[in-house]
């Protein structure tokens, strides 16, 4: 099985969280560990917190402890922030 990217641990982590599998975003990207390294699992999470850091309105960083809408959320902004990036 191929290692997952950053974006690709973001993407399997909001499947882990809609399923209900999770209780949290560290949650959920950490159930990963047998698909992703350490340091993408890393980037993962300062991806998360920066998105929630950036002040637009999307989440704060109570966000990544808890489960729900508002984490889905911010998995789907700053999802898109990469991959803005990226274009």
């Amino acid at each position: 099985m191929a290692a997952l990217t950053v974006l690709g641990t973001l993407h399997k982590a909001r499947e882990l969280l809609h399923a209900g599998s999770c209780d949290g975003l560290f949650e959920a990207i950490g159930a990963l560990r047998g698909e992703a390294s350490g340091p993408v699992r890393d980037c993962a999470y300062f991806a998360l917190m920066e998105t929630a850091a950036a002040g637009d309105g999307v989440a704060s960083f109570t966000t990544l402890a808890r489960p729900g809408e508002a984490a889905l959320t911010l998995l789907d902004a700053t999802i898109a922030r990469l991959t803005a990036a990226l274009h």
